[in-house]
């Protein structure tokens, strides 16, 4: 994705923010959160806070006026830049993998709220429902009949988080997450979490002592929402 202008100038300790309505009040060095208009969309995810942004590329300020759409990912707490190399890593494993599917993203290491952090931004998606709410059954086999793309691409995806699951370096993909994937208004499957969006099951027992009740659980719910799309995937094939 092209760089939006807002990420602009060198990391220093001086917060930059605005407590207006329509602006992220986002204590961010490199962001020019001055003259960035922004609406909060999102405050439920574990790892961040989502802004969403549009910046007009400056040749087409003149010309058509075609403006790029984003969200900031605004973290809840500290990470380290292990943790940034990590996120990096993961997201070119999903883009490599799932192509289309996952929104171009950057990780962004600078000073926020006066402390070294990191954080993500990334291409905008117009998200029409939650694919992988049960709550959604009906409505989702009837649109992934009628339109075989998005059909294609959950089934894809269904795949390659089977692979990832019974892989040498066996993982879960992240369904915990009720927004992370994603029907968008064009009728596509997007996948759109940033944050560590695998869970290894190999670290229950990390130190073998008493089972992360945690992390069990958000394997436990992942695991169930991949059988559930995986179900009106096949439901949605048959002839209605």
């Amino acid at each position: 994705m092209k760089t939006p202008p807002q990420l602009g100038g060198g990391c220093t300790q001086e917060p930059a923010g605005g407590e207006a309505e329509d602006r992220p009040a986002l204590r961010v060095a490199c962001l020019k959160t001055a003259s960035m208009k922004a609406a909060l969309i999102s405050t439920t995810g574990s790892h961040c806070r989502v802004w969403r942004s549009a910046y007009r590329d400056e040749q087409g300020q003149s010309s058509d006026g075609k403006y790029t759409e984003f969200v900031i990912k605004y973290p809840n707490k500290q990470y380290d830049p292990g943790d940034a190399r990590i996120l990096a890593m993961q997201h070119r494993m999903l883009r490599k993998t799932l192509r289309e599917m996952v929104p171009a993203s950057l990780v962004v290491r600078s000073c926020i709220e006066g402390r070294a952090n990191l954080f993500v931004v990334a291409e905008a998606v117009d998200i029409w429902f939650n694919i992988a709410n049960p709550t959604n059954r009906d409505e989702a086999v009837g649109l992934l009949r009628n339109h075989p793309i998005a059909l294609d691409q959950l089934n894809r995806f269904i795949a390659q988080a089977r692979r990832w699951r019974g892989g040498p370096d066996p993982r879960v993909i992240d369904l915990y997450g009720l927004d992370n994937l994603v029907m968008t208004r064009d009728r596509e499957i997007r996948y759109v979490d940033s944050y560590f969006v695998f869970f290894f099951e190999d670290m229950l027992h990390l130190l073998g002592g008493e089972p992360d009740l945690d992390l069990a659980s958000k394997i436990d719910i992942s695991l169930q929402r991949l059988a559930y799309i995986e179900d009106i995937a096949l439901t949605a094939a048959r002839p209605g």
